[in-house]
């Protein structure tokens, strides 16, 4: 998922890593649950460290979400040697497929709720 103060680019990939869907969302924990929760049970959903990443994480969590929240600058350098273009859409698919690959191993304090780090087994 892309986070903005509004609206959040949301990229769904399936167990083979391919993209099954794409939506612009508001930027809000129920708003994202929703998409979320049409494609089926969601093992895990990214984002990246940022200004909404606390709130949408924890409510994200709440509703029963597996989040991992990555740091944004690992994210922009992985997105960068993928050679994506730097746009919203792009920027979520870029993150699905880094869900799909496993790439994070950790929680991020930014989005852990009461800056409490969690490592990710």
């Amino acid at each position: 998922m892309d986070l903005s103060m509004e609206t959040s680019h949301v990229c769904v990939v399936d167990a083979d890593g391919r993209k099954v869907g794409m939506q612009c969302v508001d930027s809000t924990s129920e708003a994202i649950a929703a998409v979320l929760e049409r494609y089926g049970p969601i093992e895990r959903a990214v984002i990246e460290t940022g200004r909404m990443s606390p709130s949408v994480a924890l409510g994200l969590r709440e509703l029963g979400v597996a989040i991992i929240c990555i740091d944004a600058r690992q994210a922009h350098q992985s997105l960068k040697a993928m050679k994506a273009n730097k746009t919203d859409p792009h920027d979520a698919a870029s993150l699905a497929q880094l869900a799909y690959t496993g790439f994070s191993t950790t929680r991020s304090a930014a989005c852990a709720p009461h800056s409490a780090i969690v490592p990710i087994r």
